[in-house]
């Protein structure tokens, strides 16, 4: 499958990309550097971009011809989105909007969107199922 990695860069992201290579998927990866390092995703394809660039994500799903979508380009620091909401509210909603409208526009329908543990908590069990109760 073709997919690309937004947030790829990242500490999470690039062990996903990492997976997903050595189980023969075509990875594409695209994240801004803000917080990733381009050394993480190795020889994978890296595009330097941004998920409000809705032109430049119709490139990528059209030059790539990218079926599906991971999303790990987003905030998740509970105390600094208390801080600067209007930054993780344009970050994670804005933009989250712009790669889903560049999707639909592009025939992309498949997303896997990853969120942070913090939705569930303080934890009730260890390790935290996925269907435990979210806060």
């Amino acid at each position: 499958m073709r997919i690309l990695v937004t947030g790829g860069a990242g500490y999470i992201g690039s062990h996903t990309v990492r997976g997903l290579v050595n189980r023969g998927h075509h990875v594409v990866v695209l994240d801004n550097l803000s917080k990733g390092h381009r050394v993480a995703v190795g020889e994978t394809g890296f595009v330097q971009g941004d998920t409000s660039d809705r032109r430049q994500l119709q490139e990528i799903f059209q030059g790539y011809e990218i079926e599906a979508v991971m999303h790990f380009a987003a905030s998740s620091l509970v105390g600094e989105s208390v801080r600067h909401p209007s930054v993780y509210y344009y970050n994670n909603v804005v933009k989250g909007i712009s790669l889903l409208d560049a999707m639909v526009e592009s025939g992309v329908r498949f997303l896997v969107f990853s969120s942070t543990a913090a939705v569930y908590g303080e934890p009730q069990e260890i390790p935290i199922p996925e269907d435990h109760a979210l806060v």
